[in-house]
């Protein structure tokens, strides 16, 4: 098969966590930075532009809060689900994410170098412009996302699964793909070397518009 590359899966990555949520989380109405939120619901808040140092989260929901141009140092959530948040142009440097899911999210121009994240669902969010370069990515999956020229540069990505994910144009030099299914994702303009791709899973169309990309030529 193409520079290793592989058309079907020979083994299972490690199945994705969900987030063990509480049934009726504390509704929390404001956010102090330092503060630690547990066990809570927060919905609705403007923290756009704002800087929160030592943010953490566990057990909670977020939904319809503004983190637009936040600067948050080292995040970090653990059991957490976040739905129609806006984390536009955020930066997230050093984000610590383990049985994390973004649901209809806004990361267009989020920055995320060096994040480690662990079970995480990134579903029906744009996240064009991104950069989640320099990190590691375990058992997580991108689902009917827009990731078009994000930045993916020297992440570890393996065993990642891919969606119904465009990737039109992202960049993912010198990343680690192996095990990494893109067989649901348009990599049309993708920006990856031979060693970039050495055992990720692709369908037979991929793996002709990756030879293409790589200047192969097929006879």
């Amino acid at each position: 098969m193409l520079l290793g590359m592989v058309a079907k899966r020979k083994k299972d990555p490690p199945q994705r966590q969900p987030p063990d949520l509480p049934p009726h989380p504390n509704e929390k109405e404001s956010i102090t930075g330092g503060e630690p939120i547990e066990d809570s619901r927060i919905a609705g808040l403007d923290l756009s532009g704002r800087k929160l140092t030592g943010f953490s989260a566990k057990s909670s929901i977020f939904e319809g809060v503004s983190f637009a141009g936040c600067h948050i140092p080292s995040p970090r959530f653990r059991d957490v689900r976040l739905v129609k948040c806006d984390l536009s142009n955020a930066k997230l440097r050093g984000f610590e994410a383990t049985r994390v899911e973004f649901i209809d999210c806004r990361l267009t121009g989020m920055i995320a170098i060096e994040c480690r994240w662990q079970d995480v669902l990134v579903e029906n969010c744009d996240g064009r412009y991104a950069q989640i370069s320099d990190g590691k990515l375990h058992a997580c999956e991108f689902k009917g996302s827009n990731f078009a020229e994000a930045d993916f540069r020297t992440t570890d990505l393996e065993g990642a699964i891919f969606t119904q994910v465009t990737l039109h144009r992202a960049d993912f030099s010198h990343s680690k793909l192996r095990s990494a299914d893109l067989r649901g994702a348009g990599i049309d303009g993708m920006i990856v070397t031979a060693e970039d791709v050495r055992g990720a899973i692709v369908s037979p169309t991929q793996a002709m518009d990756l030879a293409r990309l790589l200047g192969l030529v097929i006879k």
